[in-house]
């Protein structure tokens, strides 16, 4: 199976889990910092199972990545910290369209750090597809400059870094499922330090009602990040694997149309649709 193949997989199983994610935090009891702590305990979990069933817990030598490992943990924590309150204080809209500079910000740091080579077709796929989010999540709104829209662009940092830092640490791991493991159990604990308190919202996640469709996004979840580290280790450049996968939001956005009957600013959706279709055309 070829990295390209992988991605796809990846950017699918992410529009499920997006979904899936939109479901569960939409009732007014359901906490985002509790989810953010909750989730990720899951997913630790997940990939204990699946280490523990197929026999691949391989723990490596770390000292030469101890720092990128506490880097991991911090910024996976404090994006998703600033992620919700960026939701908090500014219009969605607005948020999600400064959040779209996460690739921009994965493609900086991986020329840089794991020394990836663009072409002139690959820089315009990228552009094409950062404007096709934007174009997805605009709306007309007199913006006012805020501390949320700060908190946007910080967490979308945080995202966008800590994704070429996990291909940094996952070339000294033979097993995917070791590091995400690891990565997320780290994350998990991290947000409890940052945001103890969140600790009275988890009950609400543990529901019979609820638990089962946390399960099926955490598996969904598992899948994308599985497929998209797995992809990397087959050659694709972390530079190109992420604005392609970003583009994950367009089947989002299709199948929020069909399942979630979400048929706000259709025109910005398709114009979104055509140019990020277009841009991964250029990156392929």
């Amino acid at each position: 199976m070829t990295w390209l193949i992988l991605v796809i997989i990846s950017a699918i199983s992410s529009s499920v889990s997006r979904i899936l994610q939109k479901v569960l935090l939409k009732e007014k009891d359901s906490e985002p910092f509790a989810f953010a702590f909750v989730f990720q305990l899951l997913l630790a979990f997940l990939f204990f199972l699946y280490t523990f069933i197929t026999k691949t817990l391989i723990i490596p030598n770390l000292s030469g990545v101890f720092l990128n490992l506490i880097l991991m943990a911090i910024f996976y924590s404090l994006g998703n910290i600033f992620i919700y309150k960026a939701f908090k204080l500014a219009e969605a809209s607005e948020a999600s369209i400064i959040f779209a500079s996460s690739t921009l910000w994965t493609v900086i740091s991986a020329v840089i750090f794991l020394g990836d080579k663009l072409s002139n077709s690959n820089i315009a796929g990228i552009l094409l597809v950062i404007l096709g989010i934007i174009a997805v999540n605009y709306s007309r709104s007199k913006w006012k400059m805020n501390k949320g829209h700060l908190y946007a662009l910080l967490g979308a940092m945080m995202f966008g870094i800590a994704f070429t830092n996990d291909a940094f640490i996952i070339n000294r791991f033979t097993s995917i499922s070791s590091y995400m493991l690891l990565s997320f159990f780290l994350s998990s604990i991290t947000i409890l330090i940052f945001r103890p308190n969140l600790i009275k919202g988890v009950p609400y996640f543990v529901k019979k009602n609820i638990i089962g469709k946390l399960l099926i996004c955490g598996i969904f979840y598992s899948a994308m990040i599985f497929t998209i580290f797995e992809a990397y280790k087959r050659g694709g450049q972390v530079s190109i694997i992420s604005p392609i996968q970003q583009s994950a939001l367009i089947l989002t956005v299709i199948t929020s149309y069909f399942i979630l009957k979400e048929k706000d600013r259709m025109a910005n959706k398709i114009i979104g649709t055509i140019l990020t279709f277009i841009g991964v055309l250029l990156l392929i």
